[in-house]
């Protein structure tokens, strides 16, 4: 009987969690990764399971050890929401958390698999399903501010001048409808009521932060504010242009957009207002709620990887087995060498969750610069 019990770390965080390796008979320098957050990992996971064989009960352990995971760290950063946030996860969501893992005691023997993980995950994903744990909030007084939701404060630039709460703000104006009609019940603005002109007015709007605005925070119940500045150009080439300077708030450092609308010949210069400020409320409300994680998913990506062998039998089982997985798109075979092949990977999501892919798929992945080295197990 086969027997392994040892003690080292995998890293199958393929582009982002490995160093360089450079294989040279056989051996490989061993790859560690480093944690900035370390709040966000849990310790003394247990995976166990039967398989056909080793590797299929690794397979098996590892995917049930992932969801024990985050179960146990859910519960023990927040308990009261634990529940409800499992309800609504799928096994891959919860993949799609993980950053890594590291083996601290495995033992293996034909059909059976037996670790003790540690296991870390991704702060900002975390952060959005359990708020509570991040570390620095924007706090109105003593209340924490947790939403989606965005204030925006809506400055016209007009004959050298600044227009913040006056009546004749035309940019303003517009932006109560377009809240309303395009903001998907996330975007707000100010009717300009007297706390708000005390903490802002146009004389200190260019200059204002996220800390001299953080009452607002709290009276509108936002996550985020926006001073959005506007300038007609009459002088623009080709045409007029509605000129939109966005100026997002936020407590390290503020980030600054651009966007111009330039005017149609079917609109006055009030309509083309209307439609800059809808077609923003827009933005900031898909902003808030498409997933980043479907974006990345979705978009194919290319990688080149070789593997030490030269069969061609062996090459289309791994290029067929590989296929199996959603994830991996095609195998294009480039060249082979009397020791190794060489291939084109085109994969959708994250080179993370290829990685994953590859080591359920029976591989040891490594890292060489730009490239992938895929060793059978």
């Amino acid at each position: 009987m086969f027997l392994l019990n040892i003690r080292f770390v995998h890293f199958y965080k393929v582009i982002t969690l490995l160093a360089s390796v450079l294989l040279i008979t056989g051996f490989c320098i061993p790859c560690y990764a480093v944690v900035d957050e370390d709040e966000y990992h849990i310790d003394g996971i247990v995976a166990d399971a039967d398989g056909k064989d080793a590797n299929d009960a690794r397979t098996k352990a590892l995917a049930q050890a992932e969801i024990d995971a985050f179960r146990q760290y859910a519960t023990k950063r927040e308990p009261t929401k634990a529940i409800d946030v499992l309800a609504k996860l799928t096994p891959l969501d919860i993949n799609h958390l993980v950053s890594g893992y590291e083996v601290l005691e495995e033992k293996i023997v034909p059909g059976h698999y037996h670790a003790t993980l540690r296991y870390t995950f991704y702060p900002q994903p975390i952060t959005n399903l359990l708020p509570e744990i991040e570390p620095a909030k924007l706090t109105d007084g003593q209340n924490t501010v947790h939403s989606k939701a965005v204030l925006v404060l809506p400055v016209y630039k007009e004959g050298g001048t600044l227009k913040l709460w006056q009546d004749d703000n035309k940019w303003r104006n517009v932006w109560y409808e377009a809240a309303l009609e395009s903001g998907g019940g996330l975007v707000v603005t100010s009717p300009g009521e007297l706390d708000d002109r005390v903490d802002v007015d146009d004389t200190n709007v260019e200059n204002a932060t996220a800390a001299s605005l953080s009452h607002m925070y709290g009276r509108y119940g936002v996550g985020e504010i926006y001073v959005l500045f506007a300038y007609f150009n009459k002088k623009a080439d080709p045409k007029p242009t509605l000129e939109v300077t966005l100026k997002r708030l936020l407590p390290k450092a503020d980030e600054t957009s651009h966007l111009d609308y330039i005017i149609r010949s079917t609109e006055t210069l009030d309509t083309l207002i209307a439609r800059a400020a809808n077609d923003i409320a827009e933005r900031l409300y898909k902003m808030q709620t498409i997933n980043p994680n479907k974006i990345e998913f979705d978009r194919l990506k290319e990688i080149n990887a070789r593997i030490n062998i030269t069969d061609i039998h062996e090459w289309e089982d791994l290029r067929k087995r590989l296929l199996t997985h959603g994830n991996i798109v095609s195998i294009k075979f480039t060249s082979v060498s009397f020791y190794e092949t060489n291939m084109t990977i085109t994969f959708k999501g994250s080179p993370e969750i290829l990685g994953k892919t590859l080591v359920a798929s029976g591989l040891r992945v490594l890292q060489d610069g730009d490239n992938l080295v895929l060793v059978p197990q």
